[in-house]
């Protein structure tokens, strides 16, 4: 048996060799997934990574010998650049770098269920593994290892210092992102704008149990001139409507009776709030029967009047909302599930829903008509446990979960299962109940978008088979045809049992269909996602554009339009509202949308869509809505307000601020 050997070797250190492979693998990832190049965030995410190498060159220079030393660097390298590459896979997939507590949330539902997927994805991208490993096999195969001494480690030390500090000052001085250091952080933006290693460090400061004192810019600096315009009819002939708050919240006194420094700070900031107030729609669907359902990379371009028929006519007979967005919140189907159904933005990625196991959010729907003694049912077709849906959904207000594997019998476990097979199992189980209250998690518009790999889109495909789509966007369109046909004989039972007239059903997809995008995991070599848009090009805000659907038989003809910006965390405002139930309008970061609060979308990275404008963060730039010049004043004004929304659900979620506000609710026992 032979020996590869290799005669010729070359003496390095192992802590230069470190240096040199952490800004190698953070230049092949930035390289491989950044649009727009821009040199301050280069300098910033070189110096950064030379930091980091100097860091672990200082700590493996104290192990003994050249040769163990070079042994441990190498399976250093190793290790960093399988995590390099994990991070790249899933931004190619998903659009967005995901944080290890959403990685780990959710890697057994993906070993489970796209095994083959991960596999073909990496034989598909063999040439970047072996790129992202080409530095531990050549060190591995090429190199001798050097005794670093004293002065050496005393240098790579000073090093480290020095590339840190020079990271920061071309964060600040050459970069407009460093915000990302001073709370305005997410996990996709930091290493966009700094590399993976600084985004980790700034995930441990301030990701989820981060030990960070809530901190929120106070007071709001106001804008010189009205922050949307008025209208003319500004008499007063309206009734002033009480404001939409809870006896017994008084968030001062909550503040000063709190002998917990971080609630403190945030019954502070709630107090802060100016509530809104009820309105002419208020309880105009007081006692029906509620179906909330979360659609599966559901958009508007799916409706059709002659494809998707009762589609068409949920979303136009209803309450209409012609401006409509579901963020991409950072974590795939849960963080859309979230924010739909808690009304906070989910800074947690894929930990946000496991936050229910600890934290009682009493506000959502499914809580609120729970109490009133509606029966209730959470039902999802795929796998019970994926994202631990058997153990949280019961506890968002609804007495059962059912799901495949767990109760849900005759829906066929196919990929995708059916939306219709759902349906037509679950609606008997309530639609002889005097109320309830339902929630669906649909799966059948589920990626990949082929006909090898989609059963919906191979059942459904000769309807679409003609028309002037490429293969991916006719199977995506065939796919979501199944939810068409699981609404249809919803409408047709509610419809046969007379009661459409008093049931409401509410749809909003969990996010765009990343599986259209162009991304090796998917397959697509070319934007499928902007072909189904029918534009050439688009940001992250005209991708999230999307359809929101508020439907009731009752509501058909009555023309009730929405053509105000609204997005997920609007929803259950707006439902509390409707339903005429008892909330606090500042516990919540959306709006309801008849309100006459300002209308206000933001995006996990800090773009927001007003009135008056859009702000592309990504960009740094603002397009005025009516051709105005930009107001420094009133940019400066909605960031602030954006900054304090997003921290204030961050600190919610890290805090389990609303075990603290449901004590207060609670009447004191004798």
């Amino acid at each position: 048996m032979s020996v590869l050997k290799f005669e010729k070797k070359y003496t390095l250190s192992p802590g230069v060799f470190l240096m040199g492979t952490t800004v190698y693998l953070e230049w092949l990832l930035h390289f491989w997934v950044t649009e727009t190049f821009q040199w301050g965030r280069f300098a910033a995410l070189t110096a950064f990574a030379l930091g980091l190498g100097g860091v672990l060159a200082f700590l493996v220079s104290w192990i003994p010998g050249p040769a163990a030393g070079k042994r441990t660097a190498v399976g250093i390298s190793a290790v960093l650049g399988a995590i390099w590459l994990l991070e790249y896979f899933l931004t190619d997939a998903y659009q967005t770098f995901m944080p290890p507590v959403t990685i780990f949330n959710g890697a057994g539902g993906v070993a489970r269920d796209y095994l083959g997927l991960v596999l073909s994805l990496l034989v598909r991208n063999l040439w970047r593994l072996a790129l992202v490993m080409l530095p531990a096999l050549g060190y591995g195969l090429l190199g001798r290892g050097k005794r670093t001494g004293l002065p050496g480690r005393g240098g790579f030390a000073a090093a480290a210092v020095v590339c840190y500090l020079l990271g920061f000052g071309a964060a600040f001085g050459l970069t407009r992102d460093y915000g990302c250091f001073q709370g305005a952080y997410t996990f996709d933006n930091a290493v966009r704008c700094y590399g993976l290693h600084m985004g980790l460090v700034l995930e441990a400061r301030y990701g989820s149990g981060s030990s960070q004192e809530p901190e929120f810019i106070q007071p709001l600096p106001a804008p010189s001139q009205p922050v949307e315009a008025e209208s003319e009819e500004t008499e007063q002939t309206e009734p002033v409507y009480p404001e939409q708050v809870m006896e017994g919240l008084d968030f001062g006194e909550l503040a000063q009776s709190e002998t917990n420094g971080n609630i403190a700070a945030i019954h502070q900031y709630v107090d802060s709030l100016t509530p809104a107030r009820q309105n002419a729609f208020t309880g105009m669907l007081a006692g029906k029967n509620l179906i909330l359902i979360t659609a599966e990379a559901l958009t508007r371009e799916v409706i059709d009047p002659e494809l998707t028929p009762t589609l068409y006519r949920l979303a136009t007979q209803g309450v209409q909302f012609t401006d409509y967005y579901q963020p991409g919140w950072g974590a795939s189907t849960i963080a859309g599930e979230f924010s739909n159904l808690i009304g906070l933005v989910p800074t947690n990625g894929g930990g946000c829903m496991k936050e229910v196991k600890q934290q009682n959010f009493f506000l959502t729907m499914g809580h609120q008509l729970q109490k009133l003694g509606y029966w209730s049912a959470a039902y999802h077709n795929n796998d019970k446990g994926f994202y631990d849906r058997d153990e949280t959904h019961t506890l968002l207000g609804y007495d059962r979960f059912i799901a495949l594997y767990g109760g849900l019998e005759n829906v066929q476990a196919v990929w995708p299962e059916s939306d219709l097979e759902m349906m037509v199992e679950t609606v008997p189980q309530y639609l002889n109940q005097e109320h309830f209250s339902v929630y669906y998690m649909t799966v059948s518009g589920h990626s990949v978008y082929s006909l090898s790999s989609n059963a919906m889109a191979k059942k459904n495909y000769d309807l679409v088979a003609d028309l002037p789509y490429s293969e991916p966007v006719k199977c995506y369109l065939a796919a979501n045809l199944e939810l068409e046909a699981a609404l249809t004989y919803l409408v047709e039972q509610l419809e046969a049992a007379g009661i459409a007239d008093d049931t409401v059903i509410v749809i909003s997809p969990d996010h765009f269909p990343y599986g259209l995008e162009e991304s090796s995991t998917w397959g697509n070599g070319v934007n499928h996602l902007a072909e189904l848009y029918g534009v050439e090009d688009y940001n992250h805000i005209v991708r999230d554009h999307s359809v929101l659907i508020l439907w009731s038989g009752c509501l058909e003809g009555q023309n009730i339009t929405v053509d105000e910006p609204a997005y997920s965390l609007d929803i259950l405002p707006t439902l509390l509202n409707l339903f005429g139930l008892e909330y606090d309008s500042r516990l919540l970061v959306g709006r309801d949308v008849f309100s006459e609060e300002m209308p206000l979308v933001l995006w996990p990275d800090f773009s927001w869509k007003t009135l008056r404008g859009t702000y592309d963060a990504r960009t740094g730039t603002f397009v005025s809505s009516d051709g105005q010049p930009e107001d420094p004043e009133y940019l400066n004004y909605i960031r602030t307000l954006v900054m304090n929304k997003y921290n204030y659900s961050r600190y919610v979620l890290d805090r389990d601020y609303f075990n603290y506000v449901a004590a207060a609710l609670e009447p004191e026992t004798p």
